[in-house]
């Protein structure tokens, strides 16, 4: 901010703008890789990438800054979680829960590992010596994979297309799931540590404590949740949903019958646990629901890109009514209280994904001895 002459409003653009353009082309992106391949759209959105993170440590100003980071909101629709989702559906249909499990995986691993890098580089040496790094990794990284391993896998035709799929129930349970979860999970991992730290009374090491309990578990969930998700599907999904919905009620003071929120170590270190249980297995099966029941259309890339778009809808909303309502109110009461109504439509929302049509119908296909 001191280097730019500016404030925090005008900082926070630039994570808006990336994730309004990340939110504009998911729809288009999502024809993207059904026209041009998921190899194809990875390679282009990693040479986008390479071209950003290059000229990001050059940044003149705010805006150039904000820029290059809504070229990277279109970018990750090429090359982010959900082009490589639909990759990895085109090469596994027997373990296809656990490989998209396993993807997911990786990228919170990411997030858990590079950021503590990122920030001592930037103490140590300022921020665009660290953003150097970007360019390097691409270069020596993901270049050679991107264009040296990735080849588009077979597909098995279905007679289902994009606008015949919008028609279904199932999507848009798929598609409603999307936007409670991650209303939830963005909102709640923005605010926990400021929670923590400003209504508790915790120190800042303790809530990292508590925050890396919350990744710790989420990622046990989604080895877990993937791994059975490719044989119990239905039970897998519910009771990752449970968990995650009494996870957001471990945040209430029951004493006080649920009004105000805890400030009980214990209990919030049970909620840490759990918490983190649901939002990874929770996380893990929505990543794979929709390639165990749509993988084989030729439009799944189109799908996909309609599901990030309630992804990003309810992360967006998520973070900004808390926000509101915490400036309005003095406190997170009111917005814990969503998410625990969120949690509970998101597991009405799964029950009636698996009573769908179209889930009894899969059931019968791969269990035809049942009728």
């Amino acid at each position: 901010m001191d280097e730019f002459h500016t404030d925090q409003y005008h900082v926070s653009w630039i994570p808006a703008v990336f994730q309004l353009m990340k939110g504009i082309f998911t729809i288009p992106g999502g024809f993207a890789l059904d026209i041009f391949g998921c190899a194809r759209c990875l390679r282009a959105g990693a040479l986008v990438v390479l071209v950003c993170s290059a000229l990001y440590p050059m940044a003149p100003s705010l805006w150039w800054l904000a820029s290059l980071q809504g070229v990277y909101g279109v970018a990750y629709n090429l090359s982010g979680i959900a082009p490589c989702i639909v990759f990895l559906t085109s090469w596994f249909e027997q373990q296809r829960a656990l490989a998209i499990a396993i993807l997911t995986t990786a990228f919170s691993m990411a997030g858990v590992c590079f950021p503590p890098l990122v920030g001592s580089l930037i103490q140590h040496h300022g921020w665009r010596m660290a953003s150097s790094l970007g360019p390097v990794l691409m270069v020596f990284l993901v270049l050679p994979l991107a264009f040296l391993a990735l080849r588009d896998g077979p597909r098995n035709p279905s007679s289902l297309n994009f606008q015949q799929s919008l028609r279904l129930g199932a999507v848009w349970h798929l598609a409603f799931l999307s936007l409670y979860q991650l209303y939830i999970i963005i909102a709640l991992l923005n605010t926990l540590v400021l929670y923590l730290k400003t209504d508790v009374g915790m120190s800042v090491e303790l809530c990292g404590l508590y925050s890396s309990v919350v990744f710790q578990a989420s990622i046990a969930a989604k080895l877990l949740a993937g791994a059975a998700m490719d044989s119990r599907q239905a039970l897998t999904g519910m009771v990752s949903f449970f968990v995650l919905l009494i996870g957001t009620l471990l945040l209430l003071d029951f004493a006080k019958g649920g009004r105000a929120l805890t400030s009980n170590h214990n209990q919030l270190m049970a909620f840490a646990v759990i918490y983190g249980l649901g939002f990874g297995g929770s996380y893990s099966v929505l990543s794979a629901k929709p390639a165990k029941m749509f993988g084989k259309m030729d439009d799944f890339g189109k799908l996909q890109g309609f599901f990030m778009l309630f992804h990003v809808i309810g992360g967006f909303l998520g973070t900004l009514v808390t926000g509101k309502l915490r400036a309005l109110t003095g406190s997170y009461t009111t917005s814990f209280h969503i998410y625990i109504v969120m949690a509970f439509m998101a597991c009405l929302h799964y029950i009636g994904l698996e009573l769908s049509k179209t889930s009894r119908e899969l059931r019968v296909q791969v269990n035809p001895e049942r009728l």
